[in-house]
């Protein structure tokens, strides 16, 4: 990674107002945080309790970001229509959101055919490289 390549995170960051920026690229990791910003840890008793037991949940199969930047579910920032919602039936490769990191947007797309049990980030959240962003019931074969 060049210079110009970290000068572009580092705008982004301000751009964006983010706290950190955090990216790891082949043998190369850089962290970034912004002077005297606030990073909300939200502790574990606070967050809210799966949607699906933990039983349940290794029977699913995850599809996580593969990249950092801000997850959309809506195809269109003017619309409510989304890409996929609890409970709908996925084809493996088909889009279900994209992540949008420094105006480039990235597809996300099923890696497996079934039923869309959990969506666990909302539309516009920040997503991390590997953060769960779905979790699928796989077909009956």
């Amino acid at each position: 990674m060049d210079f110009k390549e970290i000068k572009k995170l580092v705008k982004l960051l301000k751009e964006e107002d983010l706290a950190v920026l955090s990216i790891s690229e082949n043998d190369t990791h850089i962290h970034i945080e912004q002077k005297g910003a606030e990073v909300a840890v939200q502790p574990a008793a606070d967050r809210p309790a799966p949607a699906v037991s933990e039983e349940e949940t290794s029977k699913l199969i995850e599809i996580t970001a593969g990249q950092i930047g801000t997850f959309y579910n809506q195809k269109d920032e003017n619309s409510d229509e989304t890409f996929v919602s609890e409970g709908d039936k996925v084809s493996k490769g088909d889009q279900v959101g994209f992540i949008e990191a420094m105006k480039v947007f990235n597809d996300v797309k099923s890696s497996v055919a079934g039923i869309v049990e959990e969506i666990t980030v909302a539309n516009g959240d920040a997503v991390e490289y590997g953060d769960v962003l779905f979790r699928v019931r796989p077909e009956e074969a």
